[in-house]
């Protein structure tokens, strides 16, 4: 028979009501917050071209200025980027026996039983091995 999960009292509670009191905080910060109007770019100005002109630092090209916060916000969000595509990189990588294995190794020889050439579709040769070396079919 089986019994329902129980809760567990002492240390192992103390991480949960942590968190749910940081949430708690994170949510009554964001919604007693007031932000303003939206405020855009006028008709016919690239934010690109802003952008690249805030970034390479050509102030007398920038039609709209105050561009830099949204510079800052955009290069923080291809540091963060940057820092998921390294951690899942990290995390992908398979290790056997402690030892490091590239994802397109070939099998080492001691493994293989006997090194046979590729066939095209991946299957036996139905020749028993005679005729060329590439596995095509003799002219």
């Amino acid at each position: 028979m089986t019994t329902g999960p129980k809760l567990r009292l002492g240390k192992t509670l103390v991480p949960g009501l942590l968190a749910v009191g940081l949430f708690a905080v994170m949510a009554l910060i964001t919604l007693n917050a007031s932000f303003g109007g939206m405020a855009g770019f006028p008709d016919g100005i690239s934010i690109t071209a802003e952008l690249g002109y805030a970034l390479f630092g050509y102030d007398e090209l920038q039609t709209v200025g105050g561009t830099e916060p949204f510079l800052a916000a955009v290069l923080l969000v291809a540091v963060a980027l940057d820092a998921a595509l390294d951690a899942s990189l990290v995390l992908a990588k398979r290790e056997e026996e402690g030892e490091p294995v590239a994802a397109l190794s070939s099998a080492d020889e001691a493994s293989s039983e006997a090194a046979r050439p590729a066939v095209a579709d991946g299957g036996d040769r139905s020749d028993g091995g005679a005729g060329t070396e590439t596995g095509g079919e003799r002219r």
